[in-house]
């Protein structure tokens, strides 16, 4: 399954895009902390989320009041909790447990990281899931990554020997 992740619109720009990513299939999804935004933000990540659950297509996942190492802080105090109170073994605890339980646990792991703007850092940004991601650096700027910067950075992505931590 295809995904993206962005932080997202409101309003009428908002509207026209739910419209837009209903026609084209695309389900919406979101990490972070939701709880903490606005009742009207809330409102309209809801109602987008209700409206296109059904989508089969691409996913949207938007990253809304999200920091990594949040996310782990908060995996690593459920987990915690759920073993003080008896509902879980220390010994039942691997990666695979531990990543069901990040708020990102229903999307695929990364393949491909992709930064903007010549930046060369993360920036608190999916720490976990990006363990076996291939990263691009590119000095273009957000608005001017168009498909042909998406292009190049497919090509290079293709051409890379994925390793997945194992040697030549």
């Amino acid at each position: 399954m295809k995904r993206a992740v962005i932080t997202g619109a409101t309003g009428a720009v908002g509207t026209a895009l739910l419209q837009e990513l209903i026609e084209n299939n695309v389900q919406i999804c979101m990490i972070g902390h939701l709880e903490k935004a606005p009742k009207a933000t809330r409102d309209i990540i809801n109602t987008a989320i209700e409206r296109t659950k059904d989508n089969t297509g691409l996913k949207l996942c938007f990253a809304f009041i999200y920091g990594s190492r949040d996310e782990i802080v908060c995996s690593t105090k459920k987990i915690a909790q759920d073993v003080k109170d008896g509902k879980l073994d220390i010994d039942d605890i691997d990666e695979n447990y531990f990543g069901s339980t990040l708020m990102s646990a229903n999307l695929p792991d990364v393949d491909l990281m992709v930064r903007t703007s010549g930046e060369q850092r993360l920036s608190n940004f999916m720490l976990w899931q990006l363990a076996y991601a291939e990263f691009i650096f590119t000095p273009v700027c957000w608005p001017d990554f168009d498909e042909k910067e998406l292009h190049k950075a497919i090509w290079l992505y293709q051409n890379r020997e994925r390793r997945y931590g194992g040697l030549k």
